[in-house]
């Protein structure tokens, strides 16, 4: 078994094509939530709008600054395994241009930069 098995890459919108069936770390800003709490759409630091489908319905309010840890199912769709949603301070602090030289980065160098997840024994 190895690491690439449980890695979460943290990913943009335009490189969901090359996970399809993997599980990501995608971080953005949300808006247009469903009132079911079924799903909303995640506005990604490089402007490409994905579909994220909650496994259950949200149990919090979701806006702006979050992140979505999941399985990508279409090259604009994650199904939610996770969300997290930042503070009003750390929306209004995040710098978007800069997280997205860092996933280029990440992207260009993988071996360098080890992306969350764990090995079993």
């Amino acid at each position: 078994m190895s690491i690439d098995d449980h890695t979460k890459p943290r990913v943009n919108g335009s490189l969901l094509p090359n996970f399809h069936g993997k599980q990501v770390c995608l971080l953005g800003v949300a808006k247009d939530v469903d009132s079911g709490g079924n799903f909303f759409t995640l506005t990604t630091c490089d402007n490409q709008d994905i579909r994220i489908q909650m496994q259950e319905p949200l149990r919090e309010r979701v806006s702006g600054l979050t992140e979505v840890t999941g399985t990508v199912r279409s090259k604009t769709s994650l199904e939610a395994e996770n969300v997290v949603v930042f503070s009003e301070e750390a929306s209004a602090n995040f710098d978007a241009s800069l997280y997205q030289k860092a996933i280029e980065v990440s992207q260009r160098h993988p071996n360098f930069y080890i992306q969350s997840g764990h090995i079993e024994d």
